[in-house]
């Protein structure tokens, strides 16, 4: 009934599975959707095996989908199985990074200051943890360990690059606030 095709649209896909064509259907899905997503993971700090295995398991979360009948056909195949590519890859970096941060002790003023002061870990971390888990996590990535937004992305799970930098933008403010309201501040964080 069904022979193998070149681009079968969403619902050609879907009648494949449903009727127990799955072979034709994993064979476009590993001609047109793994390429991608395997490009994806090696941007992303991945390899090879990995995108197979991540592609792997997302193809199965979709047949399970379908099988359930939980896939909403309004729904991109190729766009599904991405989002679930994705997430799988976010969690297994987040899985793999679990270690746990520490402040470093002394953190040196750039010498574009005109000081050779030296930030007092402890009295930054009160700063730090005024703001929240969250954004403590993000700032400490971004200004004590020069991590890019993307980076930061993946490892806090966020959607997207612009997400991490809009979330980080928004930590800054709130320090800034908290720093404006300290009226001893310099006193407290420099020592000359």
């Amino acid at each position: 009934m069904f022979g193998f095709k070149k681009k079968y649209t969403d619902n050609e896909l879907l009648d494949l599975i449903k009727q127990g064509y799955s072979n034709q259907a994993l064979r476009f899905l590993y001609k047109n959707v793994q390429p991608k997503i395997t490009n994806w993971i090696k941007q992303n700090n991945g390899d090879e095996d990995e995108a197979q295995d991540i592609f792997q398991d997302s193809v199965l979360a979709f047949y399970q989908y379908v099988i359930d009948g939980k896939f909403r056909e309004e729904n991109s195949i190729e766009g599904f199985i991405f989002s679930i590519a994705r997430n799988k890859w976010i969690n297994r970096v987040k899985k793999r990074n679990k270690e746990s941060l520490e402040l470093p002790k002394n953190i040196s003023v750039s010498e574009s200051y005109g000081q050779n002061s030296v930030f007092r870990s402890k009295e930054i971390e009160k700063l730090l943890n005024q703001l929240g888990e969250v954004c403590k996590e993000l700032l400490t990535y971004s200004i004590f360990y020069k991590m890019t937004m993307e980076d930061i992305a993946i490892r806090m799970n966020y959607s997207s690059e612009n997400a991490a930098k809009t979330k980080n933008y928004k930590c800054k403010q709130r320090l800034v606030k908290i720093v404006k309201d300290k009226k001893n501040l310099k006193d407290i964080l420099y020592r000359e």
